[in-house]
């Protein structure tokens, strides 16, 4: 990892970068086959957890319970190809830079969602490559709405 800064603004999310940060124990980045799911336990309802398949195509390995809620399904197993056009050429780019730069991505954006504004920050964590995975990469969108909390 670099010594590159990310401003965050969420508590979660400053909290699941330090966690990256500390698993990354010297290394440019963490590998994936030696993290602890359980330690992952604050962060399961709003995490997403990308698969490259084929080299070229991001598949959701892990998809958290407050997407499901939200959104009604999971998409484990699905390619971001099945979300609308737009979203998913968005999230192409992202993943794509965060995998070919091996750096975490932050962005926040605001959409309408069935009529409620809402604010999300979203973080792209990578993981290194492993030999059943081309790579992956964890992804924490966390929505508020009013001021940070």
């Amino acid at each position: 990892m670099t010594d590159e800064t990310l401003v965050l603004r969420h508590p979660k999310l400053i909290s699941l970068y330090a966690f990256w940060l500390e698993q990354c124990a010297g290394a440019p980045l963490p590998l994936a086959s030696a993290l602890n799911p359980a330690e992952l336990r604050p962060w399961l309802g709003n995490l997403l957890i990308m698969d490259v398949v084929r080299n070229a195509d991001f598949v959701y390995s892990y998809y958290g319970q407050s997407f499901s809620d939200s959104f009604g399904e999971d998409r484990v197993g699905q390619s971001i190809e099945r979300l609308p056009e737009g979203q998913s050429d968005i999230l192409r780019a992202e993943y794509d830079r965060v995998r070919s730069e091996a750096k975490p991505v932050v962005r926040v954006y605001s959409a309408d969602f069935d009529g409620v504004p809402s604010t999300w920050e979203r973080l792209v964590l990578p993981l290194t490559m492993t030999a059943k995975r081309s790579a992956s990469c964890w992804s924490v969108p966390i929505s508020w709405t009013g001021p940070i909390p």
